[in-house]
């Protein structure tokens, strides 16, 4: 639950507290005042009656008492009343609640409730006349009802309107909250440039001026980073260039020798010397030999063929020499021709790339299909996926392959991405942005 949810919850509960407790003074006020009310009326109407109607007499009526009575009804506070008027056969109300009463609800009529009380009064000396009193508090209930609607009405308008507005408000100090996540996030993946707008609030602002810097400072070394590891992939690319002329020169020179040697003395030899005719074949076999692992060595250390005809003929050779090797497990080359914008000096890494994750699906992958996709879109996107077995990526730490391709990328100012699970596949992403692409221009 957020903070923004908490605190309106908070400011919630404590405006409900404050209703319950208006409530409860209300109910307090209410029973009091019914009770006043009713004391009042009861008072009223027993000097009333007795002053307007005869005292106990065996000859008197029940005519003059109705009349009497019905001339009650027009008093206001007779309305708190039940006046009733008693014969030995019939029972005349003369006063009750008035015509437009609408009770109160059953929980507020419990709350403010008060004593009911009774008077008597007989009309004749026999007994048979007598009028009844009784306190009816149902009309003055539901007109604290009444008054109390507005006030419970109130205080919910204050509490919607106090909350929409700790809402909003709180909204706006926490705004920059979402963003700092986003940004620690996207640090989490080597993503620093993300910075966070000033906040409102003095201590979200100190908070999100030092994050801030202390992107600004991530950024600068990331920066250096990628610089040196430009400069150390480019040292190593430039001696594997060196190992492989000198290889190339020689190697190749010593082993065209060993050739012509063996190819002399196979010409000039006494037929009849089997054992020199058969040492001079072995010399040239193994002389053979050591040229094929050479040009293998050669291959390796720096693809002729990246550099003759470009990245993307490399790649097209590179794969189809690996479905010549793995005739168990086929890899499918979809490349976009755009992709050939590189610049030149990161060819070599891209190729390098391909190669490793072409080796660890070798290595580890148990796949049958293996699909290599290179994009362009607002970026550089170097995706290879394979249906093998795959792996738990958070129980298995990565080996020397995967943290060599990573670097990689890093060094070309990009990021990886990888999604795998036991039993299926992997899928590896390498992302170059084509900003950084452009921005970079050089290894230094």
């Amino acid at each position: 639950m957020s903070l923004r949810i908490r605190l309106t919850l908070v400011s919630s509960v404590l405006i409900l507290i404050g209703m319950l407790l208006g409530l409860g003074f209300q109910v307090l006020q209410a029973r009091q005042r019914v009770s006043n009310e009713l004391q009042a009326a009861m008072d009223m109407a027993g000097q009333l009656l007795a002053a307007i109607l005869p005292a106990p007499s065996a000859t008197a009526g029940d005519g003059m008492a109705r009349r009497q009575l019905e001339n009650l009804q027009r008093i206001e506070a007779m309305r708190h009343l039940q006046i009733t008027l008693l014969d030995a056969d019939t029972a005349y109300h003369a006063v009750g609640l008035p015509a437009d009463y609408a009770p109160a609800p059953a929980w507020f009529q419990k709350l403010v409730q008060v004593p009911v009380v009774e008077r008597q009064r007989l009309l004749d000396a026999e007994g048979r006349q007598r009028l009844v009193l009784r306190s009816n508090p149902d009309a003055e209930i539901a007109e604290a009802w009444k008054e109390g609607q507005n006030f419970l009405l109130l205080l919910l308008l204050i509490l919607v309107g106090l909350n929409g507005m700790l809402y909003i408000t709180v909204g706006r100090w926490l705004a920059p909250v979402p963003r700092i996540v986003d940004s620690l996030a996207r640090a989490e993946h080597g993503d620093f440039s993300l910075d966070v707008p000033e906040a409102s609030l003095p201590e979200l602002r100190t908070i999100t001026a030092k994050l801030n810097q202390l992107m600004s400072v991530l950024r600068g070394q990331q920066a250096e980073n990628q610089r040196l590891s430009r400069l150390s992939l480019h040292i190593q690319e430039e001696e594997r260039r060196h190992l492989a002329g000198e290889l190339h020169d020689e190697m190749g020179q010593a082993l065209t020798a060993i050739k012509a040697i063996a190819w002399s003395l196979r010409q000039r030899h006494d037929p009849e010397d089997w054992p020199l005719r058969e040492g001079v074949e072995r010399i040239g076999d193994i002389a053979a030999s050591m040229s094929a692992q050479v040009r293998n060595m050669l291959g390796r250390l720096r693809p002729a063929v990246l550099d003759e005809l470009g990245l993307l003929p490399a790649l097209q050779q590179r794969v189809q020499d690996w479905n010549d090797t793995h005739r168990d497990c086929h890899c499918r080359l979809e490349a976009d021709e755009a992709f050939a914008a590189l610049p030149v000096w990161q060819h070599i890494h891209v190729y390098r790339i391909v190669q490793e994750a072409l080796t660890n699906v070798a290595r580890h992958a148990s796949a049958r299909v293996v699909l290599l996709r290179l994009t362009v879109g607002t970026d550089f996107l170097i995706e290879v996926a394979d249906d093998g077995r795959g792996f738990d990526a958070r129980l298995t730490p990565a080996g020397m392959g995967l943290r060599g391709i990573r670097e990689r990328c890093q060094a070309l100012g990009g990021h990886s991405t990888l999604d795998t699970a036991p039993g299926q596949g992997v899928r590896l992403v390498l992302r170059i942005a084509g900003q950084s692409v452009s921005k970079q221009g050089g290894l230094l």
